[in-house]
C-alpha cells in the first residue's frame, strides 16, 4: 500500500496540502520545516509528485505576488489521506489543475498567509496551533429544518490555544474573513450582519440541546462564539487602508451590527499581519480608533 510506505514526514506534508487546498512551495517550507533549508522541502515535494499524490501550478504574479509553484493533492493523494484509519476530518473538496490556476488561488494562499501568520505567533510563545489548526470554507446553516438551507460559510474557522505563565491555558475561536477588495463593500458588510444571525442562533441552539432537545450540529463546535477577523489582502490594490476605514465606518451604523453588540468584529491589512504577527496591535473595530491585537489587547500591552 502506497500509504504503509510513505515517510511520515511526507505524509504530513500531504495532509497539509489536502487541508489547506492550495500551497505556495514558500509556505510549505514555513509550514513544515522553517529550520530546514528551502531545497528540503523541495525534495519532499518532488517525492509527493512522483508518486501522484500531489501536483502543482505556477502561480499568477499578478495576482498573488509570487512567482513558484502551488501545490495541490491529487485524487490519488486524496484517498491515501482519507484511508488513515480512525479518521474523523470531512473530506475536502479537491481541486483540479484548472481551479488551481484559476480565480480562487490568489484567495486561497491569502487565507493560508492568514493561517501562518498564527502559526508563527504560536512557534515564538510556545501556544498551541499547529498546521492542521486553520480549516477553509466552514459552512453554519442559518435556517435549521428548512429544506433549502441558507448557509453562512467563513472563509476559515481557526482554533488557538494560548498558555499564560501561570499555566493556565485558554481557546480561541476566530472566523475568518478574508477581502480582496473584489466584492462591493455594502455587500461585505451584509455578509457581516448575518453574523450577529448566527450569533444569535448560537445562543438558541445552545439553549435548546441543553434542555435535551435535538439541534444542529454545528453549534457544538465552539464553546463560544468565535469573534470575526476581517484581513484584508491584494497586492495590486493600494487603496485597502482606506477600503477598511470605510468598512468600519458602515459597520458601526449597521442595525443588525449594533443590536448584537456581544458580537467583535476586527479589521487588519494583510501585510500588517504578515510582517508584525497577531500579537502586534494592528487591529481595528468598528467605532473605535484605538489599536489591538487579535485577542483585544490595546497597544503596549503585550499579550501572552
Amino acid at each position: 500500500m502506497i500509504e504503509r510506505s510513505l515517510h511520515p514526514t511526507a505524509a504530513a506534508a500531504l495532509e497539509v496540502i489536502y487541508q489547506h487546498r492550495l500551497l505556495a512551495t514558500s509556505q510549505l517550507h514555513q509550514i513544515l520545516a522553517p529550520s530546514h533549508r528551502l531545497r528540503w522541502v523541495q525534495r519532499l515535494l518532488a517525492v509527493l509528485e512522483g508518486r501522484g499524490l500531489a501536483d502543482a501550478v505556477a502561480a499568477h504574479p499578478r495576482r498573488t505576488g509570487r512567482a513558484e509553484r502551488l501545490w495541490y493533492v491529487t485524487e490519488r493523494g486524496a484517498e491515501v489521506v482519507e484511508a488513515v484509519p480512525n479518521r474523523t476530518e470531512t473530506r475536502r473538496r479537491l481541486l483540479t489543475a484548472q481551479v488551481a490556476g484559476g480565480q480562487l488561488q490568489a484567495h486561497t494562499l491569502a487565507v493560508n498567509d492568514v493561517g501562518i501568520a498564527f502559526l508563527r505567533a504560536a512557534r515564538e510563545r510556545g501556544h498551541d496551533f499547529g498546521a492542521l489548526s486553520w480549516r477553509h470554507e466552514v459552512a453554519h446553516q442559518l435556517n435549521p429544518g428548512r429544506r433549502y438551507p441558507d448557509l453562512l460559510v467563513a472563509d476559515a474557522v481557526l482554533r488557538y490555544w494560548t498558555a499564560s505563565l501561570d499555566g493556565e491555558t485558554a481557546l480561541h475561536y476566530r472566523f475568518l474573513e478574508l477581502d480582496r477588495a473584489n466584492l462591493l463593500m455594502d455587500d461585505l458588510v451584509a455578509k457581516l450582519a448575518r453574523y450577529a444571525r448566527l450569533y444569535r442562533l448560537w445562543g438558541e441552539q445552545r439553549r435548546t440541546a441543553a434542555g435535551g432537545s435535538e439541534a444542529p450540529v454545528w453549534p457544538a463546535l465552539y464553546r463560544a462564539f468565535p469573534n470575526v477577523l476581517v484581513v484584508l489582502a491584494n497586492p495590486g490594490r493600494a487603496n485597502l487602508r482606506r477600503r477598511m476605514e470605510t468598512v468600519r465606518a458602515l459597520c458601526h451604523t449597521e442595525p443588525e451590527l449594533r443590536r448584537c453588540p456581544p458580537l467583535s468584529i476586527s479589521f487588519a491589512l494583510c501585510e500588517d499581519l504578515t510582517a508584525w504577527g497577531p500579537f502586534a496591535a494592528i487591529f481595528r473595530r468598528p467605532g473605535d480608533d484605538q489599536l489591538f491585537d487579535w485577542l483585544g489587547q490595546p497597544a503596549g500591552e503585550e499579550s501572552r
